[in-house]
């Protein structure tokens, strides 16, 4: 049995670069893990079944993230055994903090160790895939990384600690409707960004360096753009942006007191507006290592 955190990540900018095909919106991005967690507890069936012990209301099991992991696994690794899986979740679902995409890498890795698959990290990348464009990234040791393609092309970047607040004003975004609303030939000018200097590598929580998704989502989501100016009223605060597709938005401090003071200060309006948020950190690898790449 295992019991392994499922980390949240945020997308320190996005930018779409272009379309394939076959629909995929073509990214520039960096995602960061932070400290804000699932919890995914895993134990080897003999029967072969694959059995979830936590559903998610109205989501069937089988389209379960972790489940699905778990499906495609099984079949790659041609093995006999099954699992009992558990998902505490914490991660708000449709939040753009990539919960899902988390419990389905988790799941991956997990069962690669249990099932002692002995598949590689590429090999589980490539798996994790076929599942979300972010779930390469959390099949990583890494904590931060340049992200391009569809987000499966990833170069690890060093990881600054900083501080940042997370607010999540309870509403589910969907990114099929997001980018359903987004104009992609006003974004093509970004198709360059992935030719990022040292400097901005080393800084890029920088302002200049935007969500072109955010202004799209406002309008769709208004909600979010309040939290984005609550947000940006707290002192001391470095930036300000929505992650993902959103709806949650976080906010950048250069301490842990500034961002203490921020949470102090908003806990008053998020209690009224039945918002949920978080005091986080940026996480300079993932919180299993010695469970996943070590052992």
């Amino acid at each position: 049995m295992l019991t392994l955190s499922s980390p949240a990540k945020i997308n320190t900018y996005l930018y779409v670069t272009g379309k394939r095909v076959d629909g995929y919106h073509l990214l520039d991005t960096v995602f960061q893990l932070i400290s804000l967690y699932d919890t995914v507890k895993l134990e080897v069936r003999n029967d072969g079944k694959l059995v979830l012990h936590t559903p998610i209301k109205d989501l069937a099991d089988e389209q379960h993230l972790a489940i699905r992991a778990a499906q495609l696994l099984k079949r790659h690794a041609r093995t006999q055994l099954g699992a009992n899986i558990w998902v505490d979740k914490q991660i708000p679902v449709g939040a753009g903090l990539g919960g899902g995409s988390s419990n389905a890498a988790t799941t991956l890795m997990g069962l690669n160790v249990l099932w002692h698959c002995g598949l590689s990290q590429q090999q589980l990348q490539t798996i994790g895939l076929q599942l979300g464009a972010d779930v390469p990234f959390f099949c990583t040791q890494q904590g931060t990384a340049h992200a391009q393609g569809i987000g499966e092309i990833l170069t690890s970047l060093a990881t600054p600690l900083v501080y940042c607040v997370v607010i999540f004003p309870n509403i589910h975004v969907s990114t099929p409707t997001v980018f359903e609303h987004f104009n992609l030939t006003y974004n093509k000018k970004y198709a360059i960004i992935s030719q990022l200097s040292e400097q901005h590598k080393a800084f890029h929580f920088d302002q200049q360096f935007k969500n072109v998704l955010q202004a799209v989502t406002e309008k769709l989501v208004p909600p979010i753009k309040e939290v984005a100016d609550v947000l940006r009223e707290t002192n001391n605060v470095n930036s300000v942006k929505m992650t993902g597709t959103g709806s949650a938005v976080f906010a950048v401090y250069l301490t842990k007191q500034a961002a203490e003071n921020a949470l102090h200060q908003l806990k008053n309006i998020c209690e009224y507006k039945q918002w949920f948020i978080w005091n986080v950190q940026t996480l300079s690898s993932h919180p299993n290592q010695k469970e996943l790449f070590l052992g």
